[in-house]
This record gives structure tokens, sequence and C-alpha cells, in this order.
């Protein structure tokens, strides 16, 4: 799974390069990075949004790490926004809509 991740103003934390991979770009720009570095970036000053990928790979159920739960987030890329799990569904968050 992704983690929609937020770039840091810091010249020291942007670019960096973890397992390999360089990330980096404008400061505040969002990217999706993989899970397995997003830890090392947030720990490196990146701001963490939420989960990310299409409307197909929201989590479901209540197993694993990234659970269907009230109160998960997912940033959902074909909507373009961050959605949120509550009461059996993932909603709008402004408008409290199903989505």
């Amino acid at each position: 799974m992704n983690i929609r991740m937020l770039i840091p103003a810091n010249p020291q934390k942007n670019p960096l390069v973890v397992n390999s991979r360089t990330y980096g770009g404008p400061a505040g720009q969002p990217l999706d990075i993989p899970d397995f570095d997003a830890a090392v970036l947030e720990a490196n000053g990146w701001a963490r949004v939420a989960p990310s990928g299409p409307t197909s790979a929201r989590p479901t159920g209540t197993l694993g790490l990234y659970q269907a739960t009230d109160g998960a987030k997912f940033f959902d890329t074909t909507l373009g926004y961050v959605v949120e799990f509550s009461s059996g569904a993932w909603r709008n968050p402004a408008t409290g809509a199903a989505v």
C-alpha cells in the first residue's frame, strides 16, 4: 500500500534517499510513497497524510495494518481527496455522504 506524504521545506530532508530511491520536490507537494519507505521519510520530517490509492484499493474488514474501522482515513486518488470510514462506509468528510 502507498502512503500519501507531504514534502518538507527543510533542504536537508528534501531530497532524501531511502532504500536506494530518491524522494523530493517542491515543499508541500504530495507524493504517494510505498509504505515500507514512508516510515523513514516520516522520521525525517515528512508529513504523513493517509494511506493512498484508487477507490478499488480502499481497506476493507478489520484485519491487517490498514483497517476499515471508524475514523480510518484514506486518500482516494480516484476521487482526489481524503475519505473517512464511518458507520460501515467510506464517506466524504465534508458532506458525510457515502462515496
